[in-house]
């Protein structure tokens, strides 16, 4: 077929129609398991999933298949790597297995240290010759603008900007910190502590990390619709690491705060927080309460088990293959923000007061 396929070339070879071809490619639902991978079985061998070009009656036809993807790590606030987090490193094996169904390659690498220049960025992703891009992490509005700048299709995961028209892939931050809270409020407590990330000054703190920011906002919102002010005196930031946790609820606990419960925006951070609180003399959670977020490996496992709001960290690595691939096979369409829904996951690290 050279290179010119088309859609009814797909459906042909997957034995569909080619309403069910679109279906498949743009990510829409009410397809069966089997039919969404034979399409993108046949899409694949037929050469259908690659970058557009479009001719003088606009047909879109193929230039190359879609054959690699780049898993592009980017931070704004460390630059450890990915891969030995345990958080994104459930991401990254989500996305393999996702690729895989379709015989398409990941590649690894982050570019935490290229943030601070964009041509050596630009050019570092222009080598690696990449079909799509997943662009991972807390990555600012710079470092994805020079991304985009490649014109290679790019979805971002656990990120987003505001106007950018990108495709993301996020969970449902908002609500989990809302239903963690709600959860405290409920067993309770009245005085919930927050420690978040890296914040801006201003009127009040507002968390630079857009996911920890939204997390914020559900934190508020609970203590809002209870009744109950947002306690700024006892609103701390962090690095998202133990040793932020650490170090702000240490602050938290020299500025004699007056709480009953904490609730950190990720796991790490309330690891370090409940060491705080043992050196200091104090129990989680019969002194205090503590909830984390993300449910990383760890969380069950420490002592006591933290309670937190998990995130299918696997599914969204997976959701984010499949909306790239949809955004291959169709660039002119109009961006997507998907949403993954959370769960709290209640353990021994709260109690009722």
């Amino acid at each position: 077929m050279g290179n010119s396929v088309t859609a009814r070339d797909v459906a042909q070879g997957a034995d569909v129609s080619v309403a069910t071809v679109s279906r498949v490619l743009n990510n829409q639902a009410h397809v069966k398991e089997d039919v969404r991978q034979r399409v993108l079985k046949a899409a694949a061998d037929l050469g259908y999933l690659g970058a557009y070009t479009t001719n003088g009656a606009d047909n879109r036809t193929i230039n190359k298949a879609l054959k690699e993807i780049g898993f592009i790590y980017s931070s704004s606030i460390d630059d450890h790597a990915a891969t030995s987090n345990p958080f994104w490193s459930r991401i990254l094996h989500g996305a393999e297995r996702e690729a895989y169904k379709s015989n398409i390659k990941i590649t690894y690498r982050s570019v935490s240290e290229l943030t601070n220049s964009p041509q050596l960025l630009l050019t570092a992703i222009k080598e690696m010759r990449l079909g799509g891009i997943l662009l991972v992490g807390p990555a600012d509005a710079e470092i994805i603008k020079a991304v985009a700048a490649t014109n290679v299709p790019l979805v971002l995961v656990d990120n987003y900007v505001p106007k950018s028209s990108v495709e993301a892939v996020l969970s449902d931050n908002f609500e989990g910190a809302r239903q963690a809270v709600e959860y405290l409020i409920e067993k309770g407590h009245r005085h919930i502590a927050f420690i978040g990330g890296p914040t801006i000054a201003g009127k009040r703190p507002i968390n630079k990390i857009y996911t920890i920011e939204r997390r914020a906002g559900g934190y508020r919102t609970a203590l809002l619709d209870a009744g109950l002010p947002v306690p700024y005196d006892m609103y701390e930031s962090g690095n998202l690491a133990p040793e932020g946790g650490y170090q702000a609820c240490k602050r938290l606990l020299a500025n004699r705060a007056k709480f009953d419960a904490i609730f950190c925006a990720n796991d790490e951070t309330a690891i370090g927080a409940m060491k705080a609180l043992r050196e200091a003399g104090l129990k989680v959670p019969e002194d205090v309460s503590v909830v984390g977020f993300d449910d990383i490996d760890m969380a069950e496992h420490y002592n006591p088990s933290l309670t937190t709001v998990r995130i299918n960290k696997e599914a969204m690595g997976a959701a984010a293959v499949r909306a790239l691939i949809a955004r291959v096979a169709d660039p002119e369409a109009v961006s997507q923000t998907i949403m993954l829904d959370v769960d709290l996951i209640e353990r021994a690290s709260v109690a009722s007061r």
